[in-house]
C-alpha cells in the first residue's frame, strides 16, 4: 500500500502517526546535539523542509510527549543510541513567526500577541507552579490575557524559558521557525523599523545571555545580519545554502527522488522530475525542491510550477520593476542557459536593494530562484531547472502587463509565440512592435544584447514545450532558431532588410542548427529602434 503524501503536513508526529511518506532526515538530530553551538541559524528557501525538521527536533526532545512513542522507530536516529538521554528530556519552546502579515504596527502587535498567548496556553501548568514567584505570574498573565505591552512582548520568549527552567529544573530548547517572515512582510511599509525593533528584542533576549537556554535552532529564508536582528550573539552557528554541515537535510537528494518515483509506480518519471525540480546546490549536495516533487507525484506526475504559487514572487517583480538594459541583458543570459558571474552575499536583505540593483541576485539565490556555485571570489548564477525557467517567463509576462497597465500584453505575447511556431512573419513583426512600443524606453535599446535578452525572456513562456531555449523536446513542434541584429536608428529600409538577411544567413554559416533533427524554423530579425524587420526560412534536418 502506497503511503499518503504529506502535502501541507508539517507536523512530524502527524506524518509518522498517519503513515505519510517521510524522507528520513533524522540524522540531523545527532549533528545538532553533538555540535556544541548555542544557537543554530539555518536558512533555506521556502518549502524546503525547515518546518518539518524543527517539528522533528521538537518530537525527539520535548519532555511533554510520551517517552514510549514510536515516531523514530526504523529511522536513522534510532541507530544513534548515545543520544537517547536527550529523548523527550527537555522543556521545548517551539514558536512559528509566519502568518503575521499586518496592515499596521498595531495590527502586527495584536497578531503577535495572539500567537504568543496560544503558545503560553500550552504550558498552563505554570499558572499553578509553586516554583514561580509573583513577578513570573504577572508576566505569564499579561501574555495569556493579551494585555502585554511592547516591552513585555519583547521579553516573552525569554520570560517563558525562565519559567520553564524554574519549574522543570532543566534548561530549555528554543525552536523558532521563519524568524525573518515578519520583516519580509513589513518591507516597504512605514512600520518596518518598528517590527524590526520588536523582533530584535525577542530574539536577542531569548538567545543571547539566556542562562535558561540549553540551545536554540532558528530557521528562515534570509540571514538578516546587516539589520542586526541578532547581532553580538556569541556561539551562533550559521548554516546557509553554501554550508555543507546540513547540506542534504533540506530538500530531496537524487536517490531519494528516484526512490519516491519507484514507490509510487513511475520509475520512468524520474528523468522528468530531475529536469523540472533538480538543480539546487546546498553545500556539496545537489538537491530537488521537495514541495514540487511531492506535488508532481500527487498530480499524477504532471510537471508544473508548483513551488511558485506557495509565496509571493515579489523578488522577481522587484527585479523587473527596476530593470534597465543591463538587467535585461543579464536575464537574457540566464534564460539562454548562460551562467552569470555575480557576487552573492548571504546577509543581503530587502532593505539592501535600494540603490544597489545587483543585490537582488543575492536575495534570489537565498530565496531559491537561482542556483549559485562558487567560482573564485564570485558565484556563477543560473536557472536551476525547468520550473524556474517557466516561472521566469510567467513573471516577465506579468511584469509587462503591470508596467503597461494593458490587458492586451498577454495577448501580444501569445500572438507572438503562436506566430513563431507557424512562420507567420507579419504577426511576428506586429507583435514585437507592439511589445517594444508598450514596454521599453528607447534609452534601454542601446545594444543588440538588450533585444536578445528581452525576446528570450518573453519566449520563456514556451519552456513547457522546449528544453534549452527553443529546441523541441516532443515530436511535432518545430525547432526555432532566432538571430537578432540592431540596425542604426537612421538606417534606410534597404539597410535594415540587409541586416535581417545577414542575421538569417548567420544561422547557417555558424552552424546554429547543428545537432537538431526534424523541422527547423529560422528567423533573422533586425531592429531599427522599436520596429522589427523579419525574414524567415525553413529546413528539415535528418
Amino acid at each position: 500500500m502506497r503511503r499518503a503524501l504529506p502535502i501541507c503536513v508539517q507536523d512530524f508526529r502527524e506524518v509518522r502517526e498517519g503513515n505519510y511518506l517521510y524522507v528520513d532526515k533524522t540524522d540531523m538530530i545527532p549533528r545538532i546535539l553533538s555540535d556544541g553551538a548555542k544557537v543554530h541559524l539555518c536558512t533555506r528557501p521556502r518549502r524546503f523542509g525547515k518546518s518539518l525538521n524543527l517539528s522533528m527536533l521538537d518530537a525527539f526532545l520535548n519532555l511533554g510527549y510520551p517517552h514510549d512513542n514510536t515516531w523514530f522507530d526504523g529511522l536513522k536516529v534510532s541507530d544513534c543510541r548515545g543520544f537517547d538521554p536527550h529523548r523527550n528530556a527537555h522543556p521545548v519552546i517551539y514558536f512559528d513567526f509566519k502568518d503575521l502579515n499586518a496592515t499596521s504596527y498595531e495590527d502586527f502587535l495584536r497578531k503577535l500577541g495572539l500567537n504568543l498567548s496560544r503558545l503560553y496556553r500550552k504550558y498552563g501548568y505554570l499558572a499553578d507552579s509553586e516554583r514561580l514567584d509573583r513577578a513570573d505570574r504577572m508576566d505569564y498573565e499579561s501574555i495569556i490575557t493579551r494585555t502585554a505591552d511592547s516591552a513585555e512582548i519583547e521579553y516573552s520568549l525569554r520570560n517563558l524559558s525562565d519559567m520553564l527552567f524554574k519549574h522543570h529544573g532543566r534548561k530549555v530548547v528554543v525552536l523558532l521557525d521563519e524568524y525573518d517572515s515578519p520583516l519580509h512582510n513589513a518591507y516597504g511599509t512605514t512600520f518596518h523599523g518598528d517590527v524590526l525593533g520588536i523582533m530584535r528584542g525577542m530574539l536577542s533576549s531569548a538567545l543571547k545571555g539566556n542562562e535558561s537556554l540549553a540551545f536554540g535552532v532558528v530557521t528562515g529564508v534570509m540571514q538578516i545580519a546587516k539589520e542586526s536582528i541578532i547581532s553580538g550573539l556569541n556561539n551562533l552557528e550559521v548554516n546557509n545554502i553554501f554550508n555543507s554541515d546540513f547540506d542534504e537535510m533540506f530538500g530531496f537528494t537524487d536517490d531519494e527522488v528516484r526512490a519516491i518515483c519507484d514507490e509510487y509506480g513511475h520509475p520512468d518519471k524520474y528523468d522528468e522530475a530531475r529536469e523540472w525540480y533538480d538543480g539546487y546546490r546546498f553545500g556539496n549536495t545537489d538537491v530537488y525542491n521537495p514541495w514540487s516533487v511531492l506535488k508532481f507525484v500527487k498530480s499524477g506526475f504532471v510537471p508544473r510550477t508548483y513551488w511558485a504559487g506557495t509565496s509571493g514572487n515579489s523578488i522577481i517583480d522587484t527585479l523587473l520593476d527596476n530593470a534597465d538594459g543591463k538587467t535585461f541583458d543579464e536575464i537574457g543570459l540566464l534564460a539562454r542557459g548562460v551562467p552569470a558571474p555575480k557576487t552573492v552575499d548571504p546577509t543581503v536583505t530587502f532593505a539592501d536593494l535600494r540603490g544597489r540593483p545587483d543585490n537582488i541576485y543575492s536575495v534570489m539565490v537565498m530565496s531559491g530562484y537561482l542556483r549559485a556555485e562558487p567560482s573564485g571570489r564570485s558565484h556563477m548564477l543560473s536557472l536551476p531547472n525547468g520550473e524556474m525557467c517557466t516561472l521566469f517567463g510567467e513573471m516577465v509576462s506579468r511584469y509587462l502587463e503591470r508596467r503597461c497597465g494593458d490587458s492586451d500584453i498577454l495577448r501580444m505575447i501569445m500572438d507572438l509565440t503562436d506566430a513563431i511556431l507557424v512562420d507567420d512573419v507579419p504577426v511576428i513583426g506586429r507583435s514585437l512592435s507592439e511589445l517594444f512600443h508598450s514596454s521599453l524606453g528607447y534609452m534601454m535599446l542601446d545594444s543588440e544584447h538588450v533585444y536578445q535578452a528581452f525576446i528570450a525572456a518573453i519566449l520563456l513562456n514556451l519552456s513547457r514545450r522546449y528544453d534549452i531555449l527553443l529546441e523541441s523536446k516532443v515530436p511535432g513542434p518545430p525547432h526555432v532558431v532566432i538571430e537578432l541584429k540592431r540596425s542604426d536608428s537612421d538606417a534606410g529600409d534597404d539597410r535594415v532588410l540587409s541586416d535581417a538577411r545577414r542575421a538569417l544567413e548567420q544561422i547557417s554559416k555558424k552552424g546554429y542548427t547543428t545537432g537538431l533533427r526534424g523541422n527547423v524554423l529560422m528567423y533573422g530579425i533586425a531592429f531599427r529602434g522599436k520596429e522589427p524587420t523579419i525574414v524567415s526560412d525553413t529546413t528539415t534536418l535528418l
